[in-house]
């Protein structure tokens, strides 16, 4: 890491991560720098240093899709993310090794659908009752004392990270206003910054082990050892939404509490209006089913010749089908409406180039379940 984070090669690459690679590359910060030249890159990587100061992040808000709810996002300054992406460089190698196996959200080499497969996976051969959890204000309420705790690196990453977290906001709402618009940051990490991603899985790294360790504590079923209880029970994680998988629905409650006083360590709750459970198969409070990252996972009761069948090709007498939710399409009809309505007036070459990349993106995220009938539609 020391090496790392002094080598010219891996500052080049920083800066060319945040100034050409990604989305936000003409995004400014406080400091209202963006776009910068070929000159001007190789002048920040000669002065990139890891010197523990960091400028308040610009503060803007952004809808949440398909709600009235706004999402705070921070922009730190271009220097800023350019030191956040070289700390970041010499930190995820380290956290990849110890991650755990069934954690999804913002890391190299995995996706939503793997999340999917996973809970496939976890209920294709048995119907099980689900905790499908969301975590409150994930990113904003984040413990700083706890995260550093659990970061456990050495001083000059652990200051600038810090330096990081402490360094406040500025509403820009309010700055425009020309009210005060700076305020301190306490708690969280600012959603917007390169290295918060990193920050907060290593926040809610142990969630799984945790859950892992009361699975341990089950009595066996008869003929079966402890490691088929740990199989049994499946915590499948991405960001901050997580699904909880057993077949016994007292275990789920259990584990609903210890996972709530897992999370109260380190600041955070789980949101009473986004966590909800169910049972795959069949109608249990009201629901059959659930609703994860735009997909709708749910068992069908069918006769001998659609059902699914057991490793020791026995009928199950159901059968798991993946397909887009009901707020997924009805969000993307939304999207496709707002811009028909925009470009009422515009050429149809220019309709039909700002309707292809949604179009196509909806339809690459989804082809990969059992989107026919939506698609058709």
């Amino acid at each position: 890491m020391h090496t790392l984070i002094n080598s010219w090669s891996a500052k080049v690459l920083a800066v060319r991560r945040v100034t050409q690679d990604n989305q936000g590359k003409k995004t400014a910060g406080v400091d209202g720098v963006k776009s910068l030249t070929p000159k001007q890159r190789l002048e920040l990587v000669n002065r990139l240093r890891l010197n523990q100061k960091a400028k308040p992040t610009r503060r803007v808000w952004i809808p949440k899709p398909g709600r009235k709810e706004k999402r705070p996002l921070g922009i730190p300054t271009m220097y800023d993310r350019a030191a956040q992406a070289l700390v970041k460089a010499a930190l995820e190698p380290e956290w990849e090794a110890k991650f755990e196996p069934n954690s999804y959200g913002f890391r190299p080499g995995r996706s939503c659908h793997d999340a999917i497969g996973a809970i496939f996976n976890a209920i294709r051969y048995k119907p099980k009752f689900v905790l499908d959890a969301d975590i409150a204000q994930c990113f904003d309420k984040i413990n700083h004392d706890a995260l550093l705790k659990k970061l456990n690196t050495f001083p000059t990453i652990r200051r600038q990270i810090k330096a990081w977290l402490k360094a406040g906001v500025i509403d820009w709402s309010n700055y425009a206003s020309r009210q005060k618009g700076y305020s301190p940051t306490k708690e969280g990490t600012p959603q917007g910054g390169v290295i918060s991603p990193l920050l907060a899985n290593i926040a809610l790294h142990g969630m799984e082990n945790c859950i892992k360790q009361y699975a341990a504590t089950l009595p066996c079923r008869p003929g079966y050892g402890k490691k088929v209880n740990q199989m049994s029970l499946s915590l499948i994680r991405y960001a901050d939404d997580f699904v909880i998988l057993h077949e016994d629905h007292t275990v789920i409650q259990k584990c609903q509490q210890i996972i709530a006083d897992w999370l109260s360590d380190i600041g955070l709750e789980l949101k009473p209006s986004k966590t909800r459970m169910s049972h795959t198969l069949t109608e249990y409070s009201g629901n059959v089913g659930f609703d994860f990252l735009g997909f709708n996972i749910r068992q069908y009761s069918v006769g001998k010749y659609q059902t699914g069948k057991s490793t020791n090709k026995k009928p199950l007498g159901f059968k798991t089908i993946i397909t887009p939710s009901k707020e997924s399409v009805k969000g993307h009809c939304r999207k496709i409406a707002t811009i028909i309505k925009e470009h009422n007036a515009a050429p149809q070459a220019a309709l039909i180039a700002k309707l292809n990349p949604v179009i196509r993106g909806w339809c690459n995220y989804f082809s990969t379940v059992a989107s026919k009938e939506t698609f058709i539609r």
